[in-house]
């Protein structure tokens, strides 16, 4: 006879009465049938208990970092360990009613483990759930959609948007999917900022948890106080899946696991619950080494018959912006001065503008005192009284507003580029013939094609190009970035954002005439100033820059470098875009000289994921002009 394992005695002080299961035999005939199947090592098991193959291939490691998310205390890194000592504790017998029972408290897995061993309830007695039944009649869920709040420069942890699923009653329609409960992955970060936060995040110092909310609180959150379009997929799990998936999420509340912003973050750790509800997914297969949110959407979306429908939710910053835009020269005026308390609501309806029409500009005041509330720029003071007046002038006009719906992007975020890149080309600089190869992990930079991005945002990390010089057959380092983020963020007559650009790593400096390749040396910039659109898709912007560099030769290569900056942006189509920059630096180091660069740039979409590029530069850092022009095939991945 099998003896007792050592988990059911202790689990006896815990339920409150002996431990032992009424037939040990029955255990055996479990674990003997677990390992017949071999169980331990089926994609179910490994998504329930979020096991991932080691840096080295060699056996299986949790990525969930609570320890009481494990029944056995090798469970961490012992699937079938976990899975025996598991199977024992469902055997433990009914506790006091506040405490719960394992096969309670692991649901999804006793449920897992019945469908595959056939549990005889004569042997195995069921539990009544109580508590997780209340729970799952609460969320009430038959289907399940994937949200994709998009980049959100100004916090970190968002640049490269998010990801979160809602989970939708049967009864309820596009109106009413805002009352739905909805399931957030995310890091308790504090009030952490700066380079402790970038510290911690990336070498998980954050723990990272699972929440439920209201959806409405979080469209709350992403589209209204920090500007960020939305964009909801409707997938196709049956009420049955969506089920699996509560109950695996129930399993997950009150864990954590270590926080890591490029691989286990926000969007990787929901793909755990896809994969809970139908394990031959393997989304969380799709993912090595990091992990960015719009690949994990592509992720979902691409499995062949998942993706049912789309809803593209706008921000309140971008339904101004599209209110203007239809709106006549004379309107916006008047809606830029309803909204800054210039001209006094009795003032405009006392003119000759239809009422549709009025209306439509009464609302757009109203939104822009709020937008102006929400980001800081109005005291509540001044804008609720304001906004008040406005409302009440709109409650007047009995007819609709005069305003045509808020167009769809023609791409979505996940019909954009892939978010790595390599590229290969040939070019020449001052003569000398050059092959280039270029490899960057993420993300996105203005000469890239532009459907799926946000409009003049630029993020690039870890970006490296390496060069061959034909002239004396040498390989170099041209450039590796770090980091390089860029937002030309278009102002109008309502919403006046600041355009900003940030950039850290390696690139040549070139200071002595002749010397194509130059000297390597570390560079931190930024800037800021202001940026206006250009037609529909288009933008410019000026700004003050101000950086330093420095290399091994310090003599002639640190300096403060202080000067203005020129940009444009004009994404032709969704495939075709046009770039431009000039700049113009004066360097004080040990010795005062100044100069500038120009660089042009044109690219053009072959597929989804090929484009080519042609980029001229002019150059001349003190040694004299360097001309250099480059042609690569970029393939996003």
């Amino acid at each position: 006879m099998r003896p007792v394992p050592l988990l059911l005695v202790l689990l006896a002080p815990w339920c409150g009465s002996p431990a032992v299961p009424a037939e040990p035999a029955y255990l055996d005939e479990l674990v003997a049938s677990a390992e017949a199947q071999g169980l331990a090592t089926a994609p179910g098991w490994e998504t329930l208990g979020h096991y991932r193959p080691n840096l080295l291939g060699r056996g299986r490691k949790s990525l969930i970092d609570s320890e009481s998310f494990f029944l056995a205390k090798d469970g961490k890194s012992d699937p079938a360990s976990e899975l025996e000592a598991t199977l024992a504790a469902f055997f433990a017998p009914a506790g006091e009613p506040a405490l719960q029972h394992p096969q309670c408290r692991f649901v999804a897995r006793y449920r897992w483990l019945k469908d595959r061993l056939g549990f005889d309830p004569d042997r195995l007695p069921e539990q009544d759930c109580a508590e997780f039944d209340a729970w799952l009649a609460t969320i009430d869920a038959t289907s399940v959609t994937l949200i994709f709040p998009a980049a959100y420069l100004n916090n970190p942890a968002s640049m490269f948007g998010h990801t979160l699923l809602r989970f939708d009653r049967p009864d309820q329609t596009e109106e009413t999917r805002l009352l739905s409960h909805a399931v957030n992955y995310g890091a308790w970060t504090g009030t952490d900022n700066g380079v402790l936060f970038a510290v911690l995040g990336l070498t998980g110092g954050y723990e990272g948890t699972y929440s439920v909310e209201p959806y409405y609180e979080l469209v709350k959150r992403y589209s209204d106080l920090e500007n960020r379009d939305i964009w909801e997929y409707q997938l196709d799990f049956s009420p049955t899946e969506v089920e699996r998936m509560l109950a695996h999420l129930w399993e997950l509340r009150d864990q954590h696991s270590d926080y890591y912003f490029f691989d286990e973050n926000c969007s990787y750790q929901l793909l755990f619950l896809l994969d809970a509800a139908r394990p031959k997914l393997d989304l969380v297969g799709d993912f090595d080494l990091h992990v960015i949110p719009a690949d994990s959407v592509r992720s979902v979306v691409r499995r062949e018959g998942l993706l049912r429908h789309t809803v593209f939710r706008p921000s309140g910053e971008t339904r101004l912006q599209q209110g203007l835009v239809a709106m006549p020269p004379a309107d916006r005026k008047l809606v830029r001065g309803l909204a800054s308390g210039a001209i006094s609501p009795g003032e405009a309806a006392a003119s000759n503008m239809s009422p549709p029409r009025l209306a439509a500009v009464l609302e757009l005041a109203e939104a822009s005192v709020t937008h102006e509330l929400r980001a800081g720029d109005l005291e509540r003071d001044v804008a609720a009284p304001r906004a008040w007046s406005l409302l009440a002038a709109r409650s007047e006009i009995d007819t609709p507003a005069d305003r045509p719906p808020v167009p769809v992007p023609a791409t979505r975020p996940d019909q954009g580029h892939g978010s790595a890149r390599l590229a290969a080309g040939i070019g020449v600089r001052d003569g000398d013939v050059f092959q280039a190869l270029r490899l960057r992990p993420a993300y996105h930079d203005g000469l890239d094609p532009a459907g799926g991005f946000a409009r003049g945002a630029g993020i690039e990390a870890l970006d490296l190009e390496l060069r061959h010089y034909q002239g004396d057959n040498s390989v170099v380092l041209d450039r590796f970035t770090a980091v390089r983020i860029s937002s030309m963020a278009p102002r109008d007559e309502l919403i006046r954002p600041v355009s900003w650009r940030l950039d850290f790593g390696l690139e040549r400096m070139r200071v002595e005439r002749g010397d194509t390749k130059g000297a390597l040396v570390g560079v931190a910039e930024g800037g800021a100033g202001l940026g206006y659109g250009l037609g529909q898709q288009g933008v410019w912007s000026a700004m003050a820059d101000i950086g330093l560099s420095g290399g091994e030769d310090c003599d002639r290569t640190c300096s403060v470098n202080l000067g203005p900056a020129l940009s444009l942006l004009w994404p032709i189509t969704d495939r075709a875009t046009f770039t431009a920059s000039g700049s113009y630096r004066v360097r004080f180091g040990e010795r005062v000289r100044d100069g500038y660069e120009l660089r042009l740039g044109q690219s053009y979409g072959l597929a989804a994921d090929l484009a080519i590029k042609v980029e001229l530069a002019l150059e001349n850092q003190g040694g004299g002009m360097q001309p250099e022009l480059l042609s690569t095939l970029n393939w996003y991945f």
